[in-house]
């Protein structure tokens, strides 16, 4: 698996290689268009076109994404950096802003990269990172006060009808 991406993002290698992950307090959902109070306005065609998940925290006001990695591959992660309300808690000392996550190894990707913008019902443009995880890692990770980075895997069909079944009955 490569570490480095080239300009032109290789996306079958990368939906081929979706990594296994837990995530605390977080849970699977399918990336798609909804009007779930927190859910998704615009999804870009990279997702919506892949069986997406993203994770989703049980609680509105998690903040921080605090993820294992159970094995290899490429972990998507969506942030967003509005304002969110002020320093109060101390929060902002271990949010990351964009120039730690490229300096971290996470690839900033373009909208041309994913074929569009990926916008909460909030009206919260996401900026989306990509990077290659190893089994073993515990990432923890926080971009604002409220929103925390939401974890996102490609080609994950089998998750999908998990996640989706319990709906259907």
């Amino acid at each position: 698996m490569p570490s480095q991406f080239s300009l032109a993002v290789d996306w079958d290698a990368i939906v081929k290689a979706a990594p296994e992950i837990t995530v605390l307090f977080m849970k699977p959902k399918p990336l798609v268009v909804n009007e779930e109070k927190i859910g998704w306005a615009r999804v870009p065609a990279m997702f919506s076109d892949r069986d997406a998940v993203i994770y989703m925290p049980e609680n509105e006001h998690l903040g921080a994404a605090d993820i294992q990695v159970m094995s290899d591959g490429y972990l998507f992660l969506a942030c967003n950096w509005d304002y969110q309300g002020n320093q109060s808690g101390d929060w902002a000392t271990e949010a990351w802003d964009e120039q730690k996550f490229q300096s971290e190894g996470w690839k900033k990707l373009t909208k041309e990269e994913l074929g569009g913008d990926l916008i909460r019902n909030n009206n919260r443009v996401q900026k989306v990172f990509v990077k290659a995880v190893k089994k073993g890692e515990a990432l923890r990770l926080r971009c604002n006060k409220y929103d925390p980075p939401y974890p996102i895997l490609l080609n994950c069909k089998a998750l999908l009808d998990l996640v989706v079944a319990p709906l259907k009955n």
